[in-house]
């Protein structure tokens, strides 16, 4: 992904006034408190005001350089990564009947892939049996029996049955583990 540098600049001067503005206040205070051990209150006021704001303005300079770069080598090894394409698909012919472990609970999965349906208009939902936490999914190839159950605090098993393995099914399961991916990465 390239970044456009005028983006970067954006990017960098939001970084760096977020950055600022506490550090400033945090170094202004501190050297004030310095320079009281030596001077009175309006010479100590002056020097750690103006001590303070430059030490400050340095160091959010530098942390949001720093913190730029991180954010960048991120994003390019998630780039490099692609984590859509280790999910594998075998192809099926006929009923599909899958099963997969999701490291969640019940209550976002099931949020999880009610999003993966509506964000992807893969059809219309219909909610089934709330304590057993099960969806059907009306895409217009076919039905989609979705149930999910808890297995322990935090991980459930979701069970998905189809006619077919179709592209709705595909799309369902890569969305929901690449939501799995990125809060297991935040």
């Amino acid at each position: 992904m390239i970044i456009k540098k005028s983006s970067l600049k954006a990017a960098f001067f939001n970084l760096f006034l977020s950055l600022g503005v506490p550090i400033s206040a945090l170094f202004i205070s501190i050297a004030i408190g310095y320079f009281m051990m030596d001077y009175d209150l309006s010479k100590a006021l002056k020097l750690g005001t103006l001590s303070g704001f430059i030490v400050a303005v340095v160091f959010s300079f530098l942390m949001a350089a720093v913190l730029l770069l991180m954010r960048k080598a991120r994003s390019a090894r998630t780039e490099k990564s692609k984590p859509e394409s280790t999910i594998t698909h075998k192809h099926e012919n006929g009923m599909l009947d899958k099963t997969f472990i999701l490291l969640m609970d019940r209550v976002i999965a099931l949020e999880v892939l009610v999003h993966s349906v509506i964000e992807q208009k893969l059809g219309n939902i219909k909610h089934g049996d709330k304590d057993k936490r099960t969806i059907t999914v009306y895409a217009p190839e076919h039905t989609i029996d979705i149930s999910i159950t808890q297995l322990t605090d935090h991980t459930s098993e979701v069970k998905i049955k189809a006619n077919t393995y179709s592209p709705s099914v595909k799309k369902i399961i890569n969305y929901t583990k690449m939501k799995e991916s990125s809060f297991l990465n935040y």
